[in-house]
């Protein structure tokens, strides 16, 4: 070899690949607890949206509740005459209140899935009476649970029989 020959040597290549290896497991460390922040972020938005569904079943002195399908999207109606319709969502200019997690605010809650498409005592939907207590489409009281969770990482969402009161 000549001194004027330009290139790595073996020992070079290897500590760059040994950084690149630290940094890698650093990251993917690091990433995990993305999805606990992710199952929090969704409990407060489903939280905030039963409360508010719950605020206008008293206001109103209407059943308004929550339905979630079949593709983990839930929708914020009003029960008029055992139809529901869903309401117009107040922080998105007009349109219907339906939370897509995959898209909603950009994607930041990507992947969140509810434990069950069925986490209201067994049901897709649970609304609030008059007097902001739990009840199903009959308006027969509920004492319900709802769990969602992503990568492992679960919550749940309680809502107390009567009193409607939500805890997570």
């Amino acid at each position: 070899m000549h001194k004027d020959e330009k290139g790595f040597t073996l020992i070079e290549l290897v500590i760059v690949i040994v950084v690149l290896g630290i940094i890698g497991v650093v990251v993917s460390l690091n990433l995990g607890g993305l999805s606990s922040i992710r199952v929090n972020n969704a409990v407060k938005k489903m939280v905030g949206d039963l409360r508010y569904a719950q605020q206008l079943a008293i206001a109103t002195q209407s059943r308004h509740g929550l339905t979630i399908d079949s593709l983990q999207v839930y929708s914020v109606h009003k029960d008029t005459g055992g139809v529901d319709t869903d309401i117009k969502d107040p922080t998105n200019l007009g349109n219907d209140f339906i939370v897509n997690f995959d898209t909603y605010q950009q994607g930041q809650l990507t992947s969140v899935r509810f434990s069950s498409t069925t986490p209201f005592c067994g049901g897709s939907v649970i609304e609030f009476n008059s007097i902001g207590a739990p009840t199903d489409t009959n308006g027969t009281l509920l004492a319900c649970t709802s769990s969602i969770g992503f990568s492992g990482s679960t919550s749940t969402i309680l809502i107390e029989p009567n009193t409607g009161k939500l805890t997570y």
